[in-house]
């Protein structure tokens, strides 16, 4: 058995773990924290890439976090983020941002690891493929089995997930079984009776009813925050005191097996009505 993500809080591990967790060969038993991880992006506002320095500027305003998540391989981004997360003593959450290029996609992620993995808790085989219909289910399968195999084989012993919704998970419990424990991404912000203090409770009852699903499988939060900016959606008002409160509602629910998001407003992204003009906004450390 491996080491894995985080440790449960003791709420969510009650309420999430009625009888023995799901288990697999592969799978990890989580290792204890009693804090977060944050989600990252290394692109300039024109979109362009943030160097190595620029990557270091911003990690020395990131304090209080065991794990960042990123989730591709362009802009050299796995090599200047694995060197300012180890300044910091932070493990990566690495990722493949789609299935297009699996093992070319690894083999950067290997090259970058260079042997050495001890700084790498996670990598994520796709973000949310079946919720935006660009893949079947039996392709991400397949693309997990392809990438820890790879892995393995060039030594790495962390765990391998898929990220996806709630309702993409429910619908398509194989990829529970695929990934070494449940990746879930869930914005109580898009649920329009839900207010900023209640997003904890939202994406608890969230977690636990994927868990279910998933033979009580161990489910992590890989992405949950709140916009300081946009459109509201309801009773779900973007602003900086909500961001605030949201992200205190968040950790009162969870002490752990929670990634946030995201470190920085992304102003590289384009708003649009969908998501209620927000896609720039959900920076937590932005000013």
């Amino acid at each position: 058995m491996k080491t894995g993500i985080f440790a449960f809080a003791t709420l969510a591990l009650l309420q999430l773990t009625s009888g023995q967790p799901h288990r697999r060969t592969h799978q990890h038993h989580a290792r204890d924290s009693n804090a977060y991880g944050l989600s990252y992006s290394p692109y300039n506002d024109d979109g362009s890439c943030k160097s190595q320095d620029q990557v270091n500027g911003d990690f020395d305003k990131i304090d209080g976090y065991d794990l960042v998540r990123i989730y591709g391989v362009d802009c050299n981004q796995v090599s200047t983020v694995l060197s300012a997360a180890k300044g910091k003593g932070m493990k990566l959450f690495a990722g493949l941002f789609d299935i297009s290029n699996v093992d070319g996609d690894i083999q950067t992620i290997v090259s970058a690891a260079n042997g050495d993995w001890s700084s790498f808790d996670t990598v994520a085989v796709g973000n949310e493929l079946l919720n935006s219909k660009s893949a079947s289910a039996d392709d991400v399968v397949n693309a997990i089995k392809t990438a820890r195999g790879l892995l393995n084989g060039a030594g790495f012993s962390g765990s391998v997930v898929t990220v996806d919704t709630a309702a993409a998970i429910t619908s398509n419990t194989e990829l529970c079984d695929a990934s070494d424990y449940v990746a879930l991404n869930c914005h109580a912000f898009f649920d329009d009776n839900v207010e900023a203090s209640g997003a904890g409770p939202y994406v608890l009852s969230q977690a636990q009813e994927v868990s279910a699903a998933c033979n009580n499988k161990k489910t992590v939060i890989t992405e949950s925050g709140w916009p300081s900016q946009g459109d509201s959606n309801g009773k779900a008002v973007p602003s900086t005191e909500n961001q605030k409160s949201a992200i205190d509602s968040l950790k009162n629910s969870f002490s752990s097996n929670l990634i946030l998001f995201t470190a920085f407003n992304d102003m590289w992204k384009k708003n649009n009505a969908g998501t209620f003009n927000a896609e720039q906004y959900w920076g937590i450390l932005s000013d």
